[in-house]
């Protein structure tokens, strides 16, 4: 199998704060044809697995428009562009979204969003994660409960649909080497 050839000129439409890409390609059986992409070109996103010095997840549960749920999410979003790195957004995301700072951060590695998302999300694991004077800071249109949970209600929560970033979370596992599918997981929402 080869790459498609991607052509010119590139379209871009904004919907709220939502960028939109229309890309061109010439198909391997020769045809065009153009698909609508969600995010600029070389979007990069962050997303923290945030550890207390107790050993619980800082998770920011919230209401999701898309799926129509409630979930438990890791703290992150996008590199802005006063970023200095990868390390410095998922730290800025981490502190506005729980309040927490991390005594130590660990780079986890990136995964695609999904098949239609330009871009990349980088996973960090937070470790010694400490409550400041600060607390939430959350984004105009973003409202949250922070949670603290165990290591295997966030397992869960990956295997079972009820949190987005489940490849972060595999992420983690492999490095803490937290046994995953071992325990009967749950279907029950939150």
């Amino acid at each position: 199998m080869k790459p498609w050839i991607r052509t010119e000129p590139t379209e871009i439409h904004k919907s709220g704060w939502r960028t939109f890409v229309r890309k061109t390609f010439i198909l391997p059986d020769g045809r065009s044809d153009k698909f609508d992409i969600i995010n600029k070109d070389n979007w990069q996103g962050v997303a923290t697995i945030a550890l207390t010095k107790s050993g619980k997840i800082l998770v920011l549960r919230q209401y999701r428009a898309g799926p129509e749920v409630i979930m438990d999410e890791l703290p992150g979003g996008l590199v802005d562009d006063e970023d200095k790195n990868l390390e410095a957004a998922a730290r800025r995301e981490l502190l506005e979204e729980t309040g927490y700072e991390a005594t130590n951060m660990i780079y986890l590695g990136k995964q695609s969003f999904d098949a239609w998302t330009n871009g990349w999300r980088h996973y960090f694991l937070a470790e010694g994660c400490y409550e400041t004077s600060l607390g939430l800071s959350l984004d105009e249109n973003e409202f949250g409960e922070l949670r603290l949970i165990d290591v295997d209600k966030l397992i869960d929560n990956a295997l079972n649909s009820r949190m987005t970033d489940s490849g972060g979370v595999l992420l983690a596992c492999a490095h803490k080497e937290w046994p995953v599918g071992t325990k009967k997981t749950s279907m029950k929402p939150i």
